[in-house]
């Protein structure tokens, strides 16, 4: 699309009712494509203040759709296993009805390309998000796969909750008690006679469920949230509260964490903070993201070598950091220093307003003069009033309180280190989605 040129907007079909309560949007979290109809899908920025929204993810229920419209492939054939598992990190070899899995794709650096979701929902039926579209990548590889693919972008919805409240919600909108439903499982359920799919995943790391269906039934299915939720204080939430969530949550994702190698002419992505533009930190392997329990080497992919190699030596890790509250003071205080014109340093996060979500912030983390690391995704948490982020850092300092130093602003600006401290991953780490006792939850009472 020209930079000059405005294209045909539209309100996402998603949400009902949304003028005059919200006059501020932003394109989804996903690709900014047109619909078939040749508009473009915008989406609320915010619908309270920042701190509201992101603690609704740990003390009530958020309410989020700002990843629609997303790229849902529906596949049908166990070809698309024998597809994936020469394509991805991953073996799908016990993959029983019912289970989501994380999916990996690698370029022959062992560098992460893109990865997303598979569900398996059938006996020979998939549905796959975020990956590698299938029709193409089977094309690519001269047609081997007998798969039958279509992409249900435009006509699926997902909502995602993510709360201590967020069960009690979903059970009470599908009239049906889910106690039993465990991590990255998918199961199926209806509201007022509608078809829907419920998975247990989430990007806070807290309790936190999806909601899937036919667009045709989103605006019922969205009001009925609310409608259930206000009793357990349910909060819609918006563009900077989802970008925090990966924090948090210890999650990275592309376009917010690291970039690819790929770039599509004139739609690259924006680098910004203090890593020299060249350098290789940008882009995260598995293991630079703390992935390396989901990489199987008992059958060929893309980047296989690079990763076998990397897992045999020293190689970088996931942690986070805590930055020193005095260091962030002296960079505020310098901002406003008409001699040194330092990096503004936004306190909620470093959230591009104008290129939105074509920008990375990735700035170097340092040992004297050694550069060790990248952090990225900065924020400040509402619930700990910490200013933390995530980080990719040589493996020997992932240690716990380790003290390390990060420098803020751009090249050619002028910069200032800032301590940090090594947190290990994950950030939150009581109650978390994967291992929290639903038993401690009420079942739900239908009258």
């Amino acid at each position: 699309m020209s930079k000059n040129q405005t294209p045909n907007v539209k309100l996402t079909p998603l949400i009902p009712d949304m003028i005059p309560r919200n006059k501020l949007f932003v394109c989804p979290e996903s690709a900014w494509i047109p619909d078939s109809d040749g508009t473009w899908q915008l989406h609320p920025f915010a619908f309270d203040r920042w701190d509201v929204e992101e603690m609704a993810y740990y003390d009530t229920c958020s309410l989020h759709v700002g990843l629609n419209p997303f790229n849902v492939y529906k596949v049908h054939g166990n070809d698309f296993l024998k597809m994936l598992e020469c394509s991805t990190v991953n073996t799908f070899r016990q993959f029983p009805i019912g289970k989501a899995r994380h999916t990996i794709f690698c370029d022959d650096g062992g560098k992460v390309l893109t990865d997303g979701i598979t569900l398996r929902v059938g006996a020979e039926d998939y549905l796959a998000f975020n990956i590698v579209d299938p029709n193409f990548l089977n094309m690519q590889m001269g047609n081997p796969f007998r798969i039958e693919c279509v992409n249900l972008r435009e006509g699926y919805f997902i909502f995602q909750l993510c709360g201590k409240r967020s069960l009690e919600i979903v059970e009470q909108t599908i009239r049906k008690d889910i106690h039993d439903l465990k991590f990255m499982y998918t199961t199926e359920a209806q509201i007022e006679g509608k078809n829907v799919r419920i998975l247990r995943t989430g990007m806070a790391g807290t309790l936190a469920y999806e909601i899937h269906g036919n667009v045709a039934d989103a605006h019922m299915v969205y009001a009925k949230l609310l409608d259930i939720g206000a009793a357990y204080g349910i909060q819609e939430i918006g563009r900077l509260a989802y970008v925090n969530q990966h924090c948090e949550g210890s999650i990275f994702q592309l376009a917010e964490h690291f970039n690819i190698r790929f770039e599509i002419p004139g739609d690259s992505f924006i680098l910004s903070g203090s890593l020299p533009r060249d350098s290789e930190l940008q882009y995260h392997s598995p293991y630079d993201c703390g992935w390396g329990n989901l990489v199987r080497f008992n059958h060929d992919f893309p980047g296989k070598a690079a990763l076998m190699a990397e897992a045999e030596g020293p190689h970088n890790t996931a942690a986070h950091l805590i930055w020193n509250k005095e260091d962030i003071l002296k960079v505020q205080a310098a901002v406003m220093d008409p001699d040194k014109r330092v990096d503004y340093m936004d306190m909620v996060g470093d959230f591009d307003y104008r290129n939105n979500c074509s920008t990375i912030h990735m700035d170097a983390i340092y040992d004297g003069e050694k550069l060790i690391g990248v952090s990225s995704d900065r924020m400040l948490s509402a619930k700990t009033r910490e200013m933390i982020s995530i980080c990719t850092i040589a493996e020997e300092y992932a240690v716990e309180g380790q003290k390390v130093e990060v420098l803020w602003g751009n090249p050619g600006t002028y910069q200032m280190r800032i301590r940090a401290t090594v947190s290990l991953m994950p950030y939150i780490k009581e109650n978390r989605n994967d291992n929290i006792d639903v038993e401690t939850i009420p079942h739900p009472v239908f009258e």
